[in-house]
C-alpha cells in the first residue's frame, strides 16, 4: 500500500510540476507577444509624448493644389536670452498623412539644438528645451522639419527647412 501512496504523490508532484511549467511558458510567450506587436505597430520610432492638440488651419499657398504635405510658416519669433526652455510651437497640421520630426540648428551651424521625436498630424510640441542656451541679438534660425510615413514602413518623404528671425531678448 505504501508503494501505491507513493506512486500517487509522485503522480501529483509530476502534476504540479507540469502546471508551473504551462503557467510560466504562457505567461512568457504573451509578454513576449505583447512587447512585438508593441514595437511592430510603432515600427521601433518613438513618437512625441509632451504634444497638444493643434487645430488651426494653414492657408494654401500650393497655387490650388490641394495634394502634398503642409508645411507650417515661422516669421518672427522671441525667447529669452539664457533660457533653455522655449516656447515656440512645433506643429504638425491636421491634413497632413504623415509624422514630422524637427531639427532646430542657429545660423550656419550643422549642430542642432533640438530634435523632436515623431509628431503625429494634429499634434504640436508647444514648448522644449533646448542644448545651448543663447545670448541676446539676433539670429537666424532653421526650423528643419522631415517627413515619415505613417503606413508602418516608415519611409522619408519630402521635408522642408523654414527659416525664420530669432531675437533673443
Amino acid at each position: 500500500m505504501k508503494t501505491t501512496g507513493s506512486k500517487k504523490n509522485g503522480k501529483l508532484l509530476l502534476l504540479a510540476v507540469l502546471l508551473i511549467l504551462i503557467a510560466v511558458a504562457g505567461i512568457t510567450t504573451a509578454y513576449r507577444i505583447g512587447r512585438q506587436t508593441s514595437t511592430e505597430s510603432s515600427n521601433g520610432i518613438v513618437v512625441e509624448e509632451n504634444v497638444s492638440d493643434w487645430n488651426q488651419n494653414l492657408a494654401n499657398l500650393s497655387q490650388n493644389h490641394d495634394s502634398g504635405i503642409k508645411i507650417p510658416g515661422y516669421g518672427e519669433l522671441s525667447v529669452g536670452a539664457g533660457d533653455t526652455d522655449w516656447k515656440i510651437t512645433l506643429a504638425n497640421p491636421k491634413d497632413n498623412n504623415c509624422y514630422f520630426k524637427y531639427s532646430i540648428t542657429i545660423n550656419d551651424a550643422e549642430t542642432p539644438i533640438y530634435e523632436s521625436d515623431y509628431i503625429k498630424p494634429g499634434k504640436a510640441v508647444t514648448e522644449f528645451k533646448v542644448n545651448t542656451a543663447l545670448d541676446a541679438g539676433d539670429y537666424t534660425v532653421y526650423m528643419n522639419i522631415s517627413t515619415y510615413s505613417m503606413d508602418g514602413k516608415n519611409t522619408r518623404l519630402n521635408g522642408a527647412s523654414v527659416k525664420a528671425d530669432l531675437h533673443v531678448i
